[in-house]
């Protein structure tokens, strides 16, 4: 690898630690009516996801931080009875960027040039949150980070993409100006 293929894998690599976050919710929900939650599967924490990222301590520590992120935000973990159903789910995808160099002396003939893919993972973690009576899904999240072809989680990358994926639950209402 040359000096500046060195220096791009470099630049794509470090942007793995990116979290990038989509939320989506149902705006017609008062969110404020919620008080409790349990976890979907017969409030048990479960895992869903590609099984060579199975490991029990990793899932443990997400379903820990969504837990902790709950309490923080007011609701109470119940066992029967609760008003929301967490879920969370782990999505891989495998990826790939192309990386070209074309010399400045080469644009106008357009001639070969050198390309370099590089291969990485697509990694996503996907929060569900549902009404518990109606098992209606109310708000959902994903947080994608780019990670590399040997996934390392670590507590600390995991905590910030918790952190990041829950922090705009509960949908704060918005305010209309109503006219007289």
């Amino acid at each position: 690898m040359n000096i500046p293929n060195f220096l791009l894998a470099i630049v794509v690599f470090s942007s793995c630690a990116h979290v990038k976050v989509k939320t989506s919710y149902d705006p017609s929900v008062d969110f404020t009516q919620y008080k409790s939650w349990c976890w979907l599967q017969g409030c048990e924490l479960t895992y869903q996801g590609p099984n060579y990222l199975y490991d029990s301590a990793t899932i443990e520590t997400i379903g820990n931080l969504v837990a902790v992120e709950m309490y923080e935000k007011g609701f109470v973990q119940l066992d029967d009875n609760s008003d929301m159903i967490v879920d969370f789910h782990i999505i891989v995808k495998e990826d790939s960027a192309i990386f070209s160099m074309v010399h400045e002396e080469d644009v106008p003939f357009l001639g070969p040039n050198t390309d370099d893919y590089y291969r990485f993972l697509r990694g996503t973690l996907v929060i569900d949150i549902r009404d518990g009576p109606s098992g209606r899904m109310i708000w959902r999240t994903q947080a994608e980070r780019l990670m590399s072809m040997r996934p390392d989680l670590k507590n600390s990358d995991i905590r910030r993409g918790v952190k990041k994926a829950m922090r705009d639950f509960p949908p704060t209402p918005t305010v209309t100006d109503e006219k007289e």
